[in-house]
């Protein structure tokens, strides 16, 4: 890790050594036939074969940028020429296979039509006429099958855009009526949902803003395009809000093992000409981005991008979760495809402009706080049924903090497999299952401060009121339980032999609170190994009761 070139990004040339960089562990791992990648590591809900087609196609996501902006590198070049050749060709033994309704393949797809869209060069026209009918024959299954109703129909998108390029039969029926659904998404504020999903998080960046910018850039829809630029440029006014001054974006929501496609958003917006900030602050928010990551140990043994968060862990993955799937992260490298003359690369870096110490995010249903070096979010709860894994670990919890992360959980068994940082757990008297919040029932959210309503139990009901204060937030519960309960509330995990330098403490406010520490199983915390949970723990009887609690955090040398 210590050989990555970034410290000094600042040229194209930069950049397209550091994809390269990233790239390089993956040379020597394609097969014989160069149409599937095979990675070390733990398997997915999809097939071998289609794992090892993820793992083929999601590189492209930032080479075919590379080859858009005149970058040039001979043997990915080979890789990915003869790879297509042989993944569409169905007597071959690398064929990718033929497609079902909501297969993982239509995934998959997007980054090769992205690359027949805008690096033909390289990816189309070495083809013989063979070939090329084959490879537009797969995508084009994409057009005869049932996709999930979410940002799926920007793959089937891109695809109808590619066909129709390169001059192939494609459905334009499909691609209209797609496109209006995902404007159907779209709620206001600069925020989408993602389809049928209800809560706000990185697929708003990496998925929607990112594929719609793509369309306005790439298709001669006129109407639509200038509709997406101008949700483009509202969402970069919150967006930008994620992101500390370390360069560390909030960890929240799923899909986190995409690590720094979190600011793909950014790129897409540069590329498709959105006006947000100049190209000095972009530059700003892309390198530090890309340099807390980098400084990570984010990467397996033989190189290759790990699945996880700040280290390899599985606790906290979904099950969609494959070796290759990390590499989604360079769609960031989108920014390669920019012309030579582009501000971008002559822009020095900027620091992040000015932000509210707290600031109401109502269409994310987010509560913002900005202190030095963290961003804190508060959410009410407020997602899709959990299918995918940790769920109320990733969307259930008071805050989220760019510099403590979150932990997920072993078990609800104990305290210590629970792991329930940034919660209120409660553990009914004489046993020792722990019950959290799962989701909201009820929530308000104003400027200053967040009300939800909750259960974690039946017989149990809370209503918990958040309000930031400069050291941190203010929590008030008040509980109507059917039975006693001891309740620990919870702050951010404090990692342990890993010297992040900084602190956190929960204050009690009522009375009979008790100051403690709950020593989390190791690797349920995305960010750090080891930690432990500060906490204030009340025993509580059958009734109402009112809790009122102060959680700090601190940095080395500051205030405590």
């Amino acid at each position: 890790m210590k050989n990555f070139r970034i410290n000094n990004l600042k040229s194209k040339q930069d950049y397209q050594k550091l994809l390269l960089e990233l790239l390089a562990p993956l040379r020597g791992r394609y097969s014989e036939g160069r149409g599937r990648l095979t990675l070390a590591g733990a398997g997915a809900c999809y097939p071998q074969e289609v794992i090892e087609l993820e793992a083929f196609a999601r590189p492209l996501w930032g080479l075919a940028p590379f080859w858009a902006g005149g970058g040039r590198d001979e043997l990915f070049e080979e890789i990915y020429r003869e790879g297509l050749a042989v993944g569409a060709n169905p007597k071959h033994p690398e064929y990718w296979g033929d497609c079902e309704d909501m297969d993982q393949r239509f995934v998959e797809m997007a980054p090769i039509a992205f690359g027949l869209l805008i690096a033909p060069g390289q990816l189309w026209e070495p083809l013989t006429e063979t070939e090329k009918g084959n490879l537009a024959a797969w995508l084009s299954q994409i057009n005869d099958h049932e996709l999930p109703k979410c940002n799926w129909y920007y793959f089937r998108i891109l695809v109808n855009l590619a066909l129709r390029a390169r001059k192939c039969p494609y459905s334009r029926e499909l691609l209209e009526s797609d496109m209006s659904y995902m404007e159907s998404c779209y709620e206001g504020g600069g925020w989408y949902v993602d389809g049928s999903s209800v809560q706000k998080d990185y697929y708003c960046g990496f998925a929607m803003h990112f594929y719609g910018l793509l369309y306005a850039a790439l298709s001669a829809d006129q109407e639509r395009r200038g509709r997406l630029r101008e949700r483009s440029g509202e969402f970069a006014g919150s967006f930008i809000g994620w992101f500390d001054e370390r360069g560390a974006a909030l960890p929240y929501g799923r899909s986190l093992t995409y690590r720094f496609a979190q600011a793909a958003f950014w790129s897409a917006a540069l590329y498709a000409e959105v006006d947000t900030y100049d190209a000095g602050v972009v530059k700003g928010i892309i390198n530090r981005h890309l340099r807390y990551w980098l400084s990570m140990p984010v990467f397996q043994g033989d190189g290759t991008l790990s699945i996880g968060y700040g280290y390899p862990n599985l606790t906290m993955a979904e099950r969609y979760n494959a070796p290759g799937s990390p590499y989604w992260c360079v769609k960031l490298f989108l920014i390669l495809s920019l012309p030579d003359e582009h501000p971008f690369w002559k822009a020095e870096e900027k620091p992040l402009p000015f932000a509210e110490p707290v600031k109401a995010l109502y269409e994310a249903e987010m509560l913002l706080q900005r202190r030095p070096g963290e961003v804190v979010a508060y959410v009410p709860g407020v997602y899709t049924q959990n299918v995918l894994g940790h769920f109320k670990e990733k969307y259930g919890k008071f805050a989220y903090s760019s510099v403590f992360g979150f932990s997920v959980s072993h078990s609800g068994d104990i305290l210590e497999e629970a792991a329930p940082d940034s919660m209120l757990a409660f553990v009914p008297e004489g046993e020792q299952q722990v019950y959290v919040r799962k989701r909201a029932m009820e929530y308000r959210l104003t400027d200053n401060s967040l009300w939800c309503k909750w259960s974690p139990v039946a017989g149990v009901m809370v209503e918990t009121e958040i309000a930031p204060v400069p050291e941190g937030h203010i929590r008030r519960h008040v509980i109507v339980s059917d039975r006693a309960y001891m309740v620990y509330d919870c702050g951010f995990s404090v990692a342990q032999r890993e010297n992040p330098g900084w602190g956190c403490r929960v204050i009690p406010l009522s009375q009979g609170g008790v100051s403690c520490k709950i020593n989390a199983n190791a690797n349920t915390n995305i960010l750090y190994k080891n930690t432990v949970i500060p906490a204030v723990r009340y025993l509580i009887e059958p009734g109402r009761t009112v809790l009122e609690d102060r959680v700090e955090t601190w940095s080395e040398g500051g205030n405590r």
